[in-house]
């Protein structure tokens, strides 16, 4: 694989190798993945270059990875990078797991060979929007302020026209530069139309600029949900209060359990990803780092059910799959889009940040409107 290690895109990049590197130290503790064609349990080997969150460097870098033997790939985090490295696996019949692409565009050109383990961006804002409905008062007037690049126009072309059928108005609906250094003018405009709820973002360094922008302009709304930022524990690390109240659509939050559900696959709990991982790195994981560690579960269930170490016959065997881990369900679509996993709706509440939806796995209301 590569992942942006470097670059705007470095703080995600890293999170999910990291995932990755605790999911391979796993497995290779107990000796590896067995194959039941090689009679016996592979040690796994990841070998990845830092891309610096550029998409020549991903067309340059996957190749030599093929060059190199790779037996299967992961894709770089974010959709672009995922774009840029999905035709280069399917050329080659390599298995590809997109773990932080999310863009629907991903499995939308009939690639044969890209799996995706986390849910499409198509899905991203839903369950906001669901929350927003219960909330008493509901709000009425909503901005929609997403991020210029596949994965976010995905998030915003479904969240649009779902929340006006469920009944509220966009009263601004733009795209910013997410390499722009301030949002004073949109965000004057956002404030000027009469939303008091903003849905965007797109990843982690605009979502932090936003937030400034908002506390710089002494602006205020009832409440700001973005996409990727808020999850990441460097979100309150860096802002402090401003980032109270803000919410996120979650792919995967640590207070959330399945091992009830059959079958589970994996050994390891939430409660345990999230311990062992904040022991070893230093950090509290966010989804990023969850999706990583589940990609590696993923690949490993489909070899070791398969029995094989061909890219086609796993590839195939990810289609047969609907299992359960520690992140939640796993089962594939025709075209390789994740259909089984469903997200959740996060707060920053106080310093922390609480699941607030669905209220079957909630573990605090939602502070609304934000104080």
């Amino acid at each position: 694989m590569t992942m942006p290690l470097s670059g705007s895109l470095a703080t995600d990049g890293t999170m999910s190798l990291d995932g990755l590197k605790l999911w391979a130290q796993n497995v290779n503790a107990s000796g590896g993945i067995y194959v039941k064609s090689m009679n016996g349990k592979m040690p796994v080997k990841l070998v990845y270059y830092d891309d610096a969150s550029t998409t020549a460097n991903v067309a340059s870098l996957y190749p030599t990875l093929v060059s190199q033997g790779a037996k299967f790939l992961v894709a770089p985090y974010s959709s672009g990078l995922t774009l840029a490295a999905a035709p280069i696996a399917e050329q080659n019949h390599i298995l590809m797991l997109s773990h932080g692409g999310a863009s629907d565009s991903i499995w939308a050109k009939n690639y044969n060979y890209v799996v995706g383990v986390l849910s499409p961006g198509s899905k991203y804002m839903i369950p906001v929007i669901d929350m927003l409905g219960t909330l008493n008062p509901k709000p009425t007037n909503i901005a929609m302020f997403f991020g210029n690049d596949a994965f976010s126009l995905s998030v915003m072309k479904a969240a649009g026209p779902y929340a006006v059928s469920k009944g509220f108005t966009v009263a601004y609906n733009q795209t910013y530069d997410e390499s722009a250094s301030s949002y004073t003018s949109q965000l004057t405009q956002i404030q000027a139309s009469g939303a008091t709820v903003v849905i965007g973002g797109a990843h982690f360094a605009d979502g932090e600029t936003i937030m400034k922008g908002i506390q710089s302009l002494g602006l205020h709304f009832g409440m700001v949900s973005l996409l990727v930022a808020p999850d990441d524990p460097h979100f309150i690390q860096d802002l402090g209060g401003v980032a109270n109240a803000v919410t996120v659509p979650s792919q995967w939050e640590a207070n959330q359990e399945y091992t009830s559900f059959s079958p589970y696959y994996g050994n390891i709990t939430s409660k345990q990803f999230n311990s062992t991982f904040t022991s070893i790195f230093g950090m509290v994981p966010n989804y990023e780092a969850a999706e990583g560690y589940n990609t590696g579960l993923v690949l490993e269930k489909a070899i070791f059910d398969s029995g094989s170490l061909n890219s086609t016959v796993v590839r195939n065997q990810m289609s047969t799959e609907n299992f359960w881990t520690f992140y939640g369900n796993f089962q594939i679509g025709a075209s390789g889009i994740q259909t089984g996993h469903s997200m959740v709706v996060a707060q920053w509440q106080s310093g922390t940040k609480q699941t607030i939806w669905p209220t079957a796995v909630a573990s605090a209301k939602p502070v609304f409107p934000a104080p």
